[in-house]
């Protein structure tokens, strides 16, 4: 296993790589610049001001060699300041990270919630009326974006409630019980838009595994249906339902961008659409690169779970 685990370390820091780079070439890509932002509000105009200011911040110098300076910084812990604001990098990351944390996980977690029962109910209830019910909601729930229901459900809230989320962020070590339920909205609607996919794997998993043999066996000998359910039929098959929810994590996290904004929780998707909107090179690139390390490594922890469902699993 060490050297499996060497291997996909190696995979996952060229994959890193080639995400930051990536994102590196295309904030230099897109139309207008933080010099743009920068120089519309400075007294100081012109062509000559504009190449300062570019000099300054090294934005005149080739892709290659900005980029292996930055990564050089990123190696030292330096994340860099923002252009636009000047403050620290890290101070936006240590105030931004447990929000999106908490708001991901919280998703998560109720994303396991929702799908794996309801993919079970709905492959134990096979071609009844109840497993024709539960697909076409999953499929329902595939097919409308989750950020159309939080629009939904907000418009709906504000219209008949008089209800709107609240604009103050209250930490959980400030008040818990507040805390929590600022966040129950976003992530259960979040949550539950990325379980759709793991009903449906649930349900194609727990039917392959009920067809096979030793299920008929364990039925064969008296065993109750939901001591065979749970004890033979849900543990085999849970392979699959842990890499969809590996998967799910991405879906998740790229998720928390649009529900920050929604819910005016000030996490680190919030931050990042803000240092796009303005070109911010640092933040976005910052930012990026702990995404998707969080998701490389995510998807690792997963292989390497799999020893523990199935001991049978070899690398």
């Amino acid at each position: 296993m060490t050297h499996y685990v060497i291997q996909r370390l190696i995979v996952a820091f060229i994959t890193i790589l080639g995400v930051t780079f990536l994102v590196f070439v295309a904030m230099r890509a897109l139309p207008g610049s933080a010099i743009d932002v920068i120089t519309s509000t400075s007294t100081v105009g012109g062509e000559n001001a504009r190449h300062e200011i570019e000099h300054r911040l090294g934005l005149d110098e080739p892709i290659p060699i900005g980029y292996a300076k930055w990564l050089g910084d990123i190696a030292r812990g330096d994340l860099g300041t923002s252009i636009i604001s000047g403050q620290s990098i890290s101070r936006y990351i240590r105030e931004g990270l447990p929000v999106t944390l908490e708001l991901g996980l919280m998703s998560l977690f109720f994303g396991i919630v929702f799908g794996i029962p309801i993919g079970i109910i709905s492959a134990v209830k096979q071609d009844t009326p109840i497993d024709y019910a539960l697909r076409s909601l999953a499929i329902t729930l595939l097919s409308v974006p989750g950020f159309l229901i939080a629009v939904v459900v907000l418009v709906l809230a504000s219209k008949f409630w008089n209800w709107a989320p609240p604009i103050t962020y209250i930490k959980f070590t400030d008040d818990p019980i507040h805390n929590l339920g600022q966040f129950a909205l976003p992530a259960i609607i979040l949550g539950f838009s990325s379980s759709a996919a793991l009903m449906r794997f649930t349900r194609t998993a727990v039917l392959d595994v009920y067809r096979e043999d030793y299920v008929r066996t364990a039925r064969a000998k008296g065993m109750a249906e939901r001591v065979v359910v749970m004890r033979h039929v849900v543990r085999n098959s849970m392979i699959p339902i842990v890499t969809i929810i590996g998967l799910s994590l991405a879906y998740i996290i790229g998720g928390t961008v649009i529900f920050e904004q929604l819910f005016q929780l000030p996490g680190l998707g919030r931050f990042i659409l803000s240092e796009i909107n303005t070109r911010d090179y640092p933040g976005v690139q910052d930012i990026s690169i702990l995404f998707a390390t969080v998701v490389v490594l995510v998807n690792l922890a997963t292989d390497l779970v799999y020893t523990l469902i199935d001991p049978r699993v070899t690398y």
